[in-house]
């Protein structure tokens, strides 16, 4: 896993994990990747049963991401197998949002949780 990011629903960021192992990104790899993953955020809508999701490669690169209804996480790594982080996507933000229901409305109101989503978040790295 190179790293997990959560953007609040206008496509602010909240919080990102990453491994202490894992190498930067070279800044044309980053690009399209943060791009791409700014218009999911801004122009996906939560279903209304479920939850959004894409997946997509850039390269090495494979990209899957999860729009909740006030979240969306987003995660990239090196791997063809999407679906157990897919799986762990979906349940990351149905937990997150779950405990925090009423209080995502705003990105000022998600950012006071970004401490917690970060810890939340770390062991979708260690399970990768």
């Amino acid at each position: 896993m190179r790293a997990v990011y959560l953007f609040h629903r206008t496509g602010e960021p909240i919080a990102m994990v990453a491994p202490d192992h894992a190498p930067p990104f070279a800044p044309e790899q980053l690009e399209p990747i943060i791009w791409t993953v700014r218009d999911f955020v801004e122009t996906s809508m939560p279903k209304s049963q479920g939850y959004d999701v894409t997946s997509m490669r850039f390269d090495e690169e494979a990209l899957v991401a999860v729009r909740g209804a006030n979240v969306s996480v987003c995660a990239v790594f090196r791997s063809a197998n999407t679906s157990a982080i897919r799986r762990d996507l979906v349940r990351f933000v149905r937990a997150f949002e779950g405990r925090n229901e009423g209080r995502l409305q705003t990105w000022e109101d998600a950012c006071r949780f970004a401490g917690e989503a970060a810890d939340a978040m770390s062991p979708l790295i260690a399970a990768a």
